[in-house]
């Protein structure tokens, strides 16, 4: 059965002060401030997704970028996979700092076996 667009959720997850405005747009705030931190609320978020009771699965997991700095990628990579949900890294008031391009490029690399970005 698949489910209709309408039957998913967003998040977000970093320093409350940065994501708490997101609530108003009607995504579910989680509060991190650290890299560990934002592992774990992945693993709970990802806990919530595989919960049989769960109707409202999230489709896309939005991750402020500041954070990934020093995660372990063996751990973030285990609580990634699967289908859903989706995770973007987004900028901080700092401006970017390069993780999500360089994700995408390793994605591609892996994808396509060669290294087009």
């Amino acid at each position: 059965m698949s489910k209709n667009i309408n039957q998913y959720k967003i998040a977000i997850v970093g320093p409350g002060d940065v994501v708490s405005g997101f609530k108003a747009l009607g995504v579910e705030a989680f509060d991190a401030k650290t890299s560990d931190e934002v592992l774990g609320q992945l693993r709970k978020i990802k806990q919530i997704n595989n919960s049989e009771n769960n109707p409202t699965p999230y489709a896309v997991v939005c991750v402020i970028e500041d954070l990934m700095v020093g995660m372990d990628e063996k751990e973030y990579a285990k609580v990634v996979s699967g289908p859903l949900p989706a995770v973007v890294l987004l900028p901080s008031a700092k401006g970017s700092q390069g993780l999500a391009e360089a994700r995408l490029r390793k994605l591609a690399e892996k994808a396509i076996g060669a290294a087009i970005i």
